[in-house]
């Protein structure tokens, strides 16, 4: 009879016994219908002269186990073992294995009735090798996705005939008396590397090496579509201090190039350079023969802005401390008709506040500008005629109050037309940076890949007299679907807050999450990146004996900060890293890690980053090849050194990412002269890891050709 024949039959019994229970005032029988057998310890090979338990776990047609029933245990062939001293439990047995080979042990639910056949029985084989120590791990499996935060389990069985050694990453672990052993490795973010060793002394040592990765999260990185999908809500956060607004420094307009390193340095780059002339009305006054005026020249010299931030937006101080305009026309005092051909050199002072907001993210910045107060501190006039100069001092005279008019209008118009302009565009510009995005990576033999990078200032949100804060959500993705679609998401290293206390006071300060960097890299290996051929790269040298060779990357490429003995900027990890062979017509498999110094720079406002064209690469074997001193993880290492250039240009395409920094937008349709300003980002310092951020200290300058 088969297992399913009496299984079937055992079930039968058992429906008949309970109809037929049901007919008593007392409960019905407990008939046993099915029955699991196990080992203890499970594991796929045992030694010789080892003890296992056998255990049985019985169960009525209910599924409710039943603990009491009587098994009787038996062994095929009856010579590979011995019996041990009984068990109490009559579910148990105890055996010891004494022969090589495969055994097979059965349990069998003793009938109710002395000479009937079992009706319900169970079998496992168990396998006995002698050798080296038997080493099997239950937990981590190579390119586990992990996030326990005590640590990294490490748990599995060991066999040997004598007493056996058991050592994690070198630190020794004492298993218990049937061979298991469980310890825990402390976890760092990244890829972490496993090594378990077993020695009994005598015989080769057991070894089983492998590579996982430990963060305190994942996020989920694919879309509903199969593709390769992130958005962070916080991916970049910028920062605008009070310095970038003003730093307390006038601009020096005597050097050449002209540099600006804050906000009101390019106010008042336009003040000087605005055509301030077209502003004003011409003529000024048309009313012959008693009044006219002309006003055709007007210069702002000296200006000097001050920029204040507030919980609203920013408060501007504006002083022009020389103003020149050349003047004609004529003026009737008295009778007499007085000349205004002159120039009035005057000096004057601004102010306003502006309020800045940004309703949602998929509304627009909106900088308005409210009351602008405006007065002239003082204006005397050079006209060729004394006695045109004499009638212009008089306090309230028209000519004086005229002309005063006139300026303090040229300047409200001059602060109108240029300061919320400003401030708009350069707000502005960081909202649009990162909006649809799109590169594409076609190098051979790497599968061709795009990747779109979205995004948008989700809030802007001001402090008095300390930052602009702005928090911009990151949408990252390809256009291939992802072939890991089991992946447990982007490691994510922490997942606090980028709150204004998180940056140091500055001129300009952005944060930018390591899982934005790490979702692109998530994104290439999802769609395939570290999943390629690799035989038309094999040297000449080695296709003699290697036919096929196949990269499969079983883990995400992963960057991680620095610790405290490494001086690079990030390190990149690469794990589980497997490459198949078929070596000689058989196959052989061996596994790499790859880790790489990362330097991160800004070139052309564009993070950069820069992986070290020797990386450290570590192999071990899998499935070791049919002769393994022609085919060794050396060999193996130096195939991996050759493909790393091609891989190395990859990853870094991958990780380009234009920043989100102010602009300045169209000034030379404010100002002609000011339309070949430039500005680029300044790094202060290195870029310098804080938790799961990347934070970068900067300046805005802008450079102004002089001629």
């Amino acid at each position: 009879m088969t297992s399913i024949d009496t299984r079937s039959k055992s079930i039968a019994i058992a429906l008949l016994a309970l109809a037929l229970g049901a007919c008593d005032d007392g409960p019905p029988p407990r008939v046993p219908a099915t029955i699991t057998v196990r080992a203890e310890p499970a594991r796929l090979w045992f030694h010789s002269d080892q003890e296992v338990v056998l255990a049985a776990t019985v169960s009525d047609a209910t599924g409710t186990e039943i603990e009491d029933p009587t098994l009787v245990w038996t062994a095929s062939p009856a010579s590979s073992v011995s019996a041990g001293a009984p068990e109490t439990d009559p579910r148990r047995a105890r055996f010891t294995l004494t022969t090589a080979g495969a055994t097979t042990f059965t349990g069998c639910v003793a009938p109710a009735r002395e000479g009937d056949e079992p009706t319900l029985c169970g079998s496992i084989v168990l396998r006995v090798d002698d050798g080296m120590p038997a080493l099997e791990l239950e937990t981590p499996t190579p390119g586990a996705e992990l996030d326990d935060p005590s640590g990294i389990v490490v748990r599995g069985s060991v066999a040997d005939r004598s007493v056996v050694r058991v050592y994690v990453n070198g630190v020794g672990v004492t298993p218990d008396d049937v061979g298991a052993f469980e310890t825990t490795v402390p976890a760092t973010f990244g890829v972490t590397h496993l090594a378990v060793d077993a020695s009994d002394g005598l015989t080769e040592v057991s070894h089983v090496e492998m590579d996982v990765l430990w963060a305190p999260g994942f996020l989920p990185a694919t879309g509903e579509d199969g593709l390769p999908a992130l958005t962070l809500s916080d991916g970049l956060v910028l920062r605008l201090g009070s310095a970038f607004f003003d730093d307390g420094l006038a601009l020096d307009a005597t050097t050449s190039p002209i540099l600006t390193r804050d906000l009101a340095d390019l106010l008042e780059l336009v003040v000087t350079r605005l055509d301030v002339s077209s502003l004003v009305p011409d003529p000024v006054i048309d009313s012959p023969p008693t009044f006219t005026l002309r006003v055709t020249d007007v210069t702002l010299g000296d200006p000097r802005a001050e920029l204040a931030l507030t919980d609203e937006g920013v408060d501007l101080f504006l002083r022009i401390g020389a103003i020149e305009a050349a003047t004609s026309g004529a003026l009737t005092v008295e009778g007499e008709s007085l000349s205004l051909e002159g120039v009035l050199r005057a000096s004057a002072v601004a102010h306003a506040r502006l309020t800045v907001r940004k309703d949602g993210e998929d509304a627009e910045i909106v900088v308005e500008m409210g009351e602008l107060e405006v007065a002239i501190e003082s204006a005397t006039g050079d006209f060729t005629s004394d006695e045109t100069d004499a009638v212009f001092l008089l306090a309230e005279g028209v000519l004086r109050r005229t002309l005063e008019d006139t300026l303090g209008d040229a300047v409200q118009e001059t602060v109108a037309s240029s300061v919320p302009a400003v401030l708009r565009d350069a707000l502005s510009a960081i909202d649009g940076a990162l909006a649809g995005q799109s590169f594409s990576l076609d190098s051979a033999p790497f599968p061709p890949i795009t990747i779109s990078i979205d995004g948008g200032m989700r809030a802007l949100d001001t402090t008095y007299e300390r930052e602009m804060l702005a928090m911009l959500r990151t949408s990252i993705g390809t256009d291939v679907a992802s072939i890991h679609p089991e992946t447990r998401g982007v490691a994510q290293l922490d997942a606090s807050a980028m709150t204004p206390a998180f940056f140091r006071d500055g001129s300009i300060a952005l944060g930018v999450r390591l899982e934005l960097l790490n979702g692109l890299l998530h994104g290439l290996w999802s769609s395939g990146l570290l999943d390629l051929d690799v035989t038309p790269l094999l040297p000449e040298a080695v296709t003699t004996l290697v036919s096929e060779a196949r990269l499969e990357g079983r883990l995400p490429p992963v960057l991680r900060p620095p610790a405290a003995d490494e001086g690079d900027d990030l390190v990149l990890g690469v794990g589980q890293l497997e490459l198949a062979l078929i070596f000689q017509g058989q196959p052989a498999r061996f596994a790499v890690r790859i880790d790489a110094g990362v330097r991160v720079d800004v070139v052309d406002n564009r993070i950069s980053i820069d992986v070290a064209e020797t990386p450290e690469i570590t192999v071990w074997t899998l499935v070791p090849p049919s002769n393994p001193r022609l085919l060794t993880p050396e060999t193996v290492r130096t195939l991996l050194l050759d493909l790393w250039p091609d891989l190395r240009a990859s990853l870094t395409s991958g990780l380009a990412l234009e920043l989100p920094l102010p602009a300045v937008g169209d000034l030379g349709g404010l100002a002609p002269d000011l339309a070949a300003l430039t500005l680029e980002l300044e790094m202060d310092g290195r870029l310098r890891p804080r938790g799961g951020v990347l934070v970068l200290d900067a300046q805005l300058v802008g450079t102004l050709p002089v001629e």
